[in-house]
Formats: C-alpha cells, sequence, structure tokens
C-alpha cells in the first residue's frame, strides 16, 4: 500500500507535491488499466477500443415523449439522433415493442471517488441504467485520478465538486479527518496524515480575506461546480467569525453570497448543503444553483423538526429564483453517531460507522417534515431532481420516494430521466429525444407508466449512439439498489 505523507501537502498556490504527483500518476495508471482489462460495467472497453457509435436504425420501439410512450424510429449517426436517414450502410436494431426512456440520474452521492472502487460502482450504475453522476464533495486527487475511467461512451458520466467550503469545524472536517480517513481512505491508500484532507476535501472559511487568498486553491483540480455548507445558520450572529459553542456549523451566511458571485464569474454552478429552514433562505437569498438536500432530510428531534419546517414563502422564493432541490429522501434513515456530524455515503461509497441513530421513526410527526417540504416545493414549481446521498444508486431514492405518494408515476420518472440529468449536465443534450440529443437510452421491457417497476427491466442500453449490451451483469441478476428497495 502507499502511504499519504506530510510532504505531500499542497502548497501555497495549491499546486501537488512531487510525491503526491508521482502517487497520483500510479493510481491514476492502475486504475487506468483495470478498467482497461476487466470485463465489467463496459465489458473491459476504454475510450480507444470502444465500439463505434453506428450509424444505427432503432425500429419498432415505444419513446417516451414526456407525456407517454409513441411508436417512433430514431438514428444514431456520430452519437447523436436524427431522424434523417444516414447515407451508405446503416445497422438496424429492432426493439421489439420495448419501452424507450433517456438514462436516469444521480445528482447528489460520494461514491465515485477513486481508483480502488470505480469500476465497481460503475458497473452498478450503468446495471440501474444511471449513467450520470454527480458528485458534490469528494477528495480532489482521488477524483483527479479516475477522470480518464469516467465521461466514456462506455462508463459513467460524472462530475465533481472537490473539497467543499465550511467555517472553521464544521461539517465536514470531522467526517474526513476523524471517521473516513482510518475508516474508509487509509484501508485503501495507506496511512494517511490528519490534517492532509484540508483543502482536499475541505476548505475552511470564515472571512473574506480568507476568501480571497484561499480562491486559488479552491479552484484548483478545476472543479465542475462548487459545494458550500450551511448548518443551523440560524444560531450565527452578525459576525462572521466562528461561535465557540456553535458544535455544528458550517459557512457564516455572510460569506456566501460572494462565494456565489465568485464561482458564476468563472462559470462555475454551487450546490448548498442545508439542514434548516433558515439555511435553505440565506442560500436561496444569496444566488445558489442547488440545494443538495430539502430541509427535513436529517431530523432527530422536535427541535430540528420545528427549524426544518418551510414555509409557503420559502416555497415561493426557491421558485423564483429557480433553484433546483434534491431529494434525499433516504439520506438521512440510518446516521452515524460522531459529535452531530453525519456521514455520508454507504457501501460503495463511505462506510457507515458502528454506531447508528435512526432518523425519526414513521410514527413521529417530525418524520413527516422531509415529506411536507418536498409537497410544498413541488406544488410552488421548485424543479426537484433525484439523489440518494448514501445508497449505491438513485434507483433506491426513487423506489423510496414512490412509497410517500408524494408524486404520480409520470412525475417521477420525468424527474429522475429528464430533470436530474439536466441538472448534472446543464451544457448537454440529453434526457430527452429530440433531433441533435445525445443517441442515450434504456430500453424497458414494459410501460412504466402502467408498472412502474418496469424502470428496474431493462433489456438494452445505449449511450451516446455505443449498444452496451452483452457488457453487463444479466438483468435477472444482482442489482445492489433493488436488493434494498422499500
Amino acid at each position: 500500500m502507499m502511504s499519504v505523507r506530510a510532504e505531500t501537502r499542497i502548497d501555497r498556490k495549491g499546486s501537488l507535491g512531487l510525491s503526491q504527483y508521482r502517487m497520483g500518476m500510479m493510481w491514476c495508471l492502475l486504475g487506468w488499466v483495470l478498467v482497461a482489462l476487466t470485463s465489467s460495467c463496459a465489458g473491459g472497453m476504454n475510450a480507444t477500443t470502444a465500439p463505434m457509435a453506428g450509424p444505427y436504425a432503432f425500429v419498432n420501439g415505444q419513446w417516451f415523449d414526456g407525456e407517454g410512450f409513441q411508436p417512433d424510429t430514431w438514428y444514431s449517426v456520430q452519437g447523436r439522433l436524427t431522424k434523417n436517414p444516414p447515407p451508405g450502410p446503416v445497422q438496424t436494431v429492432d426493439l421489439s415493442g420495448l419501452y424507450m426512456v433517456p438514462p436516469f440520474g444521480e445528482a447528489h452521492n460520494h461514491n465515485v471517488e477513486g481508483p480502488w472502487n470505480v469500476e465497481a460502482v460503475a458497473q452498478r450504475y450503468l446495471q440501474d441504467g444511471v449513467f450520470y453522476v454527480k458528485n458534490p464533495n469528494d477528495v480532489r486527487d482521488f477524483a483527479l485520478q479516475i477522470r480518464q475511467a469516467v465521461n466514456v461512451p462506455t462508463s459513467i458520466d460524472a462530475t465533481f465538486a472537490h473539497a467543499g467550503l465550511t467555517g472553521r469545524g464544521g461539517h465536514p472536517v470531522a467526517l474526513y479527518e476523524d471517521v473516513l480517513r482510518v475508516g474508509r481512505y487509509e484501508p485503501a491508500v495507506g496511512p494517511i496524515e490528519r490534517g492532509w484532507f484540508e483543502n482536499r476535501s475541505y476548505v475552511v472559511v470564515d472571512t473574506e480575506a480568507e476568501m480571497e487568498a484561499k480562491w486559488p486553491v479552491i479552484l484548483s483540480g478545476h472543479p465542475d461546480f462548487l459545494k458550500v455548507y450551511l448548518v443551523h445558520s440560524e444560531d450565527d450572529g452578525g459576525s462572521p467569525e466562528a461561535r465557540a459553542d456553535h458544535h455544528r456549523q458550517g459557512l457564516h451566511p455572510v460569506l456566501v453570497p460572494g462565494i456565489v458571485a465568485r464561482a458564476h464569474a468563472v462559470g462555475l454552478q454551487v450546490t448548498a448543503h442545508v439542514e434548516t429552514a433558515a439555511d435553505f433562505r440565506h442560500a436561496v437569498r444569496a444566488g445558489v444553483d442547488e440545494l443538495a438536500h430539502a430541509p427535513g432530510w436529517l431530523i432527530q428531534g422536535a427541535d430540528d423538526a420545528e427549524r426544518a419546517r418551510l414555509t409557503e414563502e420559502d416555497a415561493r422564493l426557491a421558485a423564483a429564483h429557480k433553484v433546483r432541490v434534491i431529494t434525499t429522501s433516504v439520506a438521512g434513515q440510518a446516521m452515524p453517531s460522531m459529535g452531530g456530524h453525519h456521514q455520508h455515503g454507504s457501501h460503495a461509497g463511505h462506510g457507515p460507522g458502528p454506531e447508528m441513530k435512526r432518523n425519526a421513526s414513521p410514527a413521529d410527526p417530525a418524520s413527516h417534515v422531509l415529506e411536507d417540504n418536498l409537497r410544498l416545493l413541488h406544488r410552488a414549481g421548485v424543479t426537484l431532481v433525484i439523489g440518494s446521498d448514501h445508497a449505491e444508486t438513485s434507483l433506491a431514492e426513487v423506489l423510496h420516494l414512490r412509497t410517500l405518494h408524494l408524486f404520480d408515476d409520470r412525475t417521477l420518472l420525468k424527474m429522475w430521466c429528464e430533470e436530474t440529468p439536466a441538472a448534472i449536465f446543464p451544457d448537454r443534450r440529453i434526457g430527452k429525444f429530440a433531433e441533435g440529443y445525445e443517441a442515450s437510452f434504456l430500453a424497458l421491457a414494459g410501460n412504466p407508466l402502467e408498472d412502474f417497476d418496469q424502470v428496474r427491466a431493462i433489456r438494452k442500453r445505449v449511450k451516446q449512439g455505443v449498444l452496451l449490451d452483452g457488457a453487463l451483469i444479466p438483468d435477472a441478476a444482482w442489482s445492489a439498489a433493488s436488493q434494498r428497495a422499500h
């Protein structure tokens, strides 16, 4: 096992030390060899050995148009959909009455993280039809090492925020330094000195001056978007200095508008971790693009429930600001006890600790706060997108949401296959079947609007014009999320 030593710290400009660079290159090579040579999630194919993307003619299929399924023929030419038959030979794929939907998305999870697990994680996601994954807090150095193992036609597509911005002593500092360092990362890469994660998985910012000084570090590694933490911001006073008696905290809310402005100026969207209604209001007013949770996802008592409940005015404010909200309804169901700091992740990502607290029980009125908030936001026209935070794939989140009876099946399907992919990759033509859009789809055995469980009966997977048939575990075999269906 390779060790991460003190001399691998980031220098003042945010660049990697020499031995960290060498370690990264070795891990990168190892991860790429594993992806290229094994025959799992993408049949052992990488960007250089992937099959040609067509041209194909997809005939005799039923295609989802946002309302229902219509018979149609689509061509895939250079990985794009078109109604116009291309010149020259075209291979015909008979869909035999299958039901086509755009691939699914996962807008909040931390399990795409390093060379040691990227292959298995990609396999699970592709198996469940989830092609697009967003990681809103990761270890920057490890994420950089797997860039070439994702975002290719034969693997999942992923975006990374790298280090989240928080206040001194705030979440997720203790999570990385006290829990994940020992329980998750050291078994994978060897000994890690405490403090190594600073500026790699979290950046401490307590003043505007610190924000200015650390901005180059924040942008190091070229994040796809930024993550900020607001935690019980109703307890913060007028000063941005951290409160000594406030053990669960994030950024002071006064700093967030400036961070958002800086991020938007360089073309980066901002996702905000929130727990209470006050966090929600501060984040929305600061101009963030997305909320990583709806308040109510983490309720451990009546006080938490009272602080988490949103109002009609809150919902209207979010709709007016066009803020997206990620559902994460399964995220708070089982949380480790670690001095008030929750863990993100589970089997494929960040494993749970030995001591678990249950969220509010179903009989407790507090357990309905998240449901009430999601229903309120949906009614106000706020865009809701699917993310689980800790499940193996977003299938578990969708199945749980369905048990809450918050949305009809068409709405839930559109959230998963239309709104969520578009939220993860806003500049790409994905999430629908239209001229010039990416030729990516799932072929389901039956109509999910009549039997929603058909979302698990995937018979064909096509990504950017590449047929992934035969490269995955058979449909009747193991699927991580389906084994834990609620």
